[in-house]
Parts: C-alpha cells; sequence; structure tokens
C-alpha cells in the first residue's frame, strides 16, 4: 500500500492494517523475549500481569531484544504518511501482554478532547504488533470502521450537541465491526478516537462476520463452540505516537496524572543517546515528558 493509499485508509475508516512489516526471526524473537519476561515478573502465575504490568515494566525501547519493533523503517515511513509527513513524537507510552485475557468491552482511547470528531482530525494514533494468525484464529482486534467518538447518550452528550451544534453526535457509531484480519509480521494502526475491543472472536463457520462484543461475551458463555480458538498465546507489542499539539498534551497530561503510568516511563532509558539517535535518523522524535510537564 503506498503512502497515500495508507493516509486515506486510515482517516476514512479509523484503521489501516501494513502486511508484513516484521520477518520470521524478529516474530520468533519477539515472542520468546515477551513469554520469558512476563512470566518471570508474575512467578508463574502467583501474580496478575494486567496488576503490575504498568508497574514493574519499561517501555519497549527499553529492551534490546524489542527495540526494533518500533525503531523499523517501513512502520515509521507508514506513521508518517498519515502525518502528512510532519514531526510525530514517541514519549515511553508502550507495553507488551502476553495471553492476557480480557472482558470485551467497546471503548476508544483518547483523553480529554475537547474537539468536534467530525471536524477534526485527532492527531494520536496507537499500533498493535499482534504476534499470531488472527486472520483464521480468535483474540485479536476489532474495530469499528469509521467510528468518531463513544460518547453515551446523558446530559454531557446533549452540552455538546447544543454547544457544537453538531447531530451527528446522534448518530450510532458502532455499526460497522470488523475482526482485523491481522497475520503474524503485520502491524495494525488504529486513532484513539476510533471505538474498538481486544480478544475478538470469530465464528467458525462465519469467520467473516464480526459480532458486537457484548454478543460475544454472551455466546462464549453459553454456546462457546461456535467460536474459533487461538492459535497460540497471545502476544502483543502496543505503542502510542503523535503530533505535537493540545491534544498531544493532554493526553500526556493524562498520563502523569496517573503514578503507575508516569513512574514506568520515568524508569524506562529511551531517552539515552543512543536511542534518542537511532530514533531521530529514522524520523520518530523523541520527547521527555519531565522536561514538559509543568507547561501542560
Amino acid at each position: 500500500m503506498d503512502k497515500d493509499k495508507i493516509k486515506n485508509y486510515f482517516w476514512k475508516n479509523g484503521y489501516v492494517v501494513l502486511r508484513n512489516i516484521y520477518n520470521e526471526e524478529q516474530i520468533q524473537r519477539y515472542r520468546k523475549f515477551i513469554k520469558r519476561n512476563i512470566e518471570e515478573l508474575v512467578g508463574e502465575g502467583q501474580k496478575s500481569w494486567k496488576d503490575i504490568e504498568i508497574k514493574e515494566n519499561k517501555d519497549v525501547l527499553s529492551y534490546p531484544e524489542l527495540r526494533d519493533s518500533i525503531l523499523n523503517k517501513k512502520l515509521l515511513d507508514g506513521i508518517k504518511s498519515i502525518f502528512d509527513d510532519e514531526d510525530f513524537y514517541y514519549w515511553g507510552y508502550s507495553s507488551f501482554r502476553y495471553n492476557e485475557k480480557s472482558y470485551r468491552s467497546t471503548h476508544n482511547d483518547v483523553k480529554n478532547d475537547s474537539e468536534n470528531p467530525f471536524k477534526t482530525h485527532y492527531p494520536l494514533l496507537r499500533i498493535g504488533i499482534y504476534l499470531q494468525d488472527h486472520k483464521n484464529f480468535s483474540n485479536g482486534l476489532k474495530v469499528f470502521r469509521e467510528s468518531r467518538h463513544s460518547f453515551k447518550y446523558g446530559r454531557t452528550l446533549l452540552k455538546k450537541i447544543i454547544k457544537e451544534k453538531e447531530l451527528r453526535y446522534l448518530f450510532p457509531q458502532r455499526t460497522k465491526p470488523i475482526n482485523v484480519d491481522t497475520m503474524p509480521g503485520d502491524v495494525v494502526i488504529w486513532n484513539l478516537r476510533t471505538c474498538h475491543s481486544g480478544n475478538a472472536l470469530r465464528l467458525k463457520y462465519l469467520k467473516n462476520i464480526s459480532l458486537q462484543p457484548w454478543a460475544e461475551n454472551f455466546l462464549q458463555k453459553y454456546f462457546p463452540s461456535i467460536f474459533l480458538t487461538t492459535e497460540k498465546e497471545r502476544a502483543v507489542i502496543f505503542s502510542t505516537f503523535g503530533k505535537m499539539g493540545t491534544p498531544l498534551k493532554n493526553f500526556i497530561k493524562d498520563n502523569i496524572n496517573h503514578p503507575e503510568i508516569f513512574n514506568s516511563i520515568k524508569n524506562s532509558n529511551f531517552l539515552e543517546q543512543n536511542i534518542v539517535s537511532e530514533s531521530e535518523k529514522l524520523g520518530l522524535k523523541i520527547l521527555d515528558i519531565e522536561k514538559i510537564k509543568n507547561d501542560i
């Protein structure tokens, strides 16, 4: 997919998939490291990975075994095309997961988004590097194509409709679910306004039909045999990037206000000069939020 197609598809649909970004050696190296690292942290299942993941782990660039998952020219060129070849930033908000089970729910990832989602582009995105087959198996990512917000009906939504004179807030946003068909080596990129859900289930005999998360939760409880299993333990790498501006500052401010997130970023070593230099050669700006936290 060329640069213009990547950009246009992303801004129209809220997500895009970059194919074959990583080779087999990288895929196996990432899986092996993530599995070993998490097993050491959780102590053979005695602790919950979800509880300690942010508190005890560092960002992805801090681990040499995973560093080239982010410092990858094909990936960063794809992100740069989405941002119109303008500067974009990384501030250490990245992580990896292994065999994590979570309740499926529709949500988006914006923080303090005060702009009209129908008239503006939200300049933050997240990547998911899924290291197993989710085209023919379950537990991948579900996105809601062309979704722009996740407001619930109520007083807050009514105020926004009146303030912005925007009736489109009343239109359903979660009508086009897609189970993203990533294969090992692919990357899915989604806008932080895009509604989505993790650990999506695929039907055995109607693989291309994507259900609502609430329906998956219900049917899995009573009719689990209708779904495909997972190919292998789910290993995934996440990272967030953004262009400088008010939305990015608001998002980082939210990070700072959550000590477990902020401490994880502070404890990382992505600000070492060799990592910063390598990143900038590839077109990725590294942001030290310690230096800007008093200005946001």
